[in-house]
C-alpha cells in the first residue's frame, strides 16, 4: 500500500510541475525556467546525499542514474516546447499513452507477474489517464506539438525505467547522478544553442518549485519502485497527466467536457482496483 501512495504522491508532484513550468516559461524563457529548477533540484539531491549517509553506488547504479538523467532532460525540454505549440491537455494525453506504455512494457518483459485485478487496474487507470487528458472544445492542436510531445514522452518514459535500477545502489545517490546529467545536459544544450537565459533575480525562487518539486516526485517514485513492481508504480505515477490536465481545466479555464470527467473516474477507478 505504501508503494501505491508514493507513486500517486509522485503523480501530483509531477503533474504540478509540468502544468506550473509552462506557464513560468510563457513568462521567462524556458532555458532560465529549466535551469533554474534543476540547480534547485541538484541542491536539493546533494542534501539529501549527505544526510543520508548511504555508500557510493556501484558503477551500473551510476550508468542508470545518468541515463534516467538524460531521460529526464528529454521530457522536461521536450514538454515545455510542446506546450508552446499545442495545449497542455493535448501534450499530457500523448504522454498518458506513450510515456506510461514503456515502463509497463518493460516491467512485464523483465518478470513482473500480475494478478488479473491488478492488470485490470493498470489498464482502467491507463485508459482514465488518456480520456481526463483529452483535448478541450478551446484546445490548440498543432503537428509540431504532437511531435515534440511524443519526444517527451519518451524522455518520461526512460526516466521511469532507469531510475529504479539507480535505486538499487540507493536512492539518495541515484537523485544526485540523475540531478548532475540533467545539469550538465542543460548546461550543454544552452550554451550550443545560445539560448538566453534571462529571469530577473526576484523570479529566481518561483522558477526553483517546477524542479523542486520534481525532485520530491522523484524522490517518491524511486522509493515506490523498490517497494512495489515497476509496471504498477509507473502507472500510478504516471497519473501526473491528469493532474496537469484537471489544473488546466480548473485554472487556465480549458472546460471540462463529460468525456475528460469520465477519465478521471476511470483513473480514480484504476487506482482503486491496484489498492486492493
Amino acid at each position: 500500500m505504501l508503494a501505491i501512495v508514493l507513486a500517486l504522491g509522485t503523480s501530483i508532484a509531477y503533474g504540478t510541475s509540468n502544468f506550473l513550468g509552462p506557464l513560468l516559461g510563457a513568462r521567462h524563457t524556458v532555458s532560465a525556467v529549466l535551469l533554474t529548477g534543476q540547480l534547485a533540484a541538484l541542491a536539493g539531491a546533494v542534501a539529501l546525499v549527505l544526510g543520508s549517509g548511504q555508500a557510493p553506488p556501484s558503477a551500473h547504479a551510476i550508468l542508470f542514474g545518468v541515463i534516467a538523467g538524460a531521460g529526464n532532460v528529454l521530457g522536461l525540454a521536450t514538454f515545455y516546447r510542446a506546450a508552446q505549440l499545442a495545449s497542455v491537455s493535448v501534450v499530457s494525453a500523448i504522454g498518458a499513452t506513450v510515456g506510461t506504455a514503456l515502463p509497463v512494457v518493460f516491467g512485464l518483459a523483465t518478470g513482473d507477474q500480475l494478478t488479473a485485478l491488478q492488470a485490470t487496474g493498470i489498464v482502467v487507470a491507463m485508459a482514465g489517464g488518456v480520456l481526463a487528458a483529452q483535448s478541450s472544445a478551446n484546445a490548440i492542436v498543432t503537428r509540431a506539438g504532437v511531435l515534440w510531445a511524443l519526444l517527451s514522452a519518451v524522455g518520461f518514459g526512460t526516466l521511469l525505467i532507469a531510475l529504479p535500477e539507480a535505486a538499487e545502489g540507493g536512492i539518495a545517490w541515484a537523485l544526485l547522478d540523475a540531478r548532475i546529467a540533467v545539469v550538465v545536459l542543460l548546461l550543454a544544450g544552452i550554451l550550443v544553442l545560445g539560448l538566453p537565459l534571462r529571469a530577473p533575480t526576484r523570479s529566481l525562487p518561483l522558477l526553483a518549485v517546477p524542479g523542486l518539486l520534481l525532485l520530491g516526485g522523484t524522490l517518491m517514485y524511486a522509493d515506490a519502485s523498490q517497494r512495489g513492481l515497476l509496471s504498477v508504480v509507473a502507472v500510478l505515477a504516471s497519473l501526473a497527466t491528469v493532474v496537469t490536465a484537471t489544473l488546466a481545466f480548473v485554472i487556465s479555464k480549458e472546460r471540462l467536457s463529460r468525456t475528460q470527467r469520465t477519465g478521471i473516474a476511470f483513473a480514480t477507478l484504476g487506482v482503486v482496483l491496484l489498492a486492493i
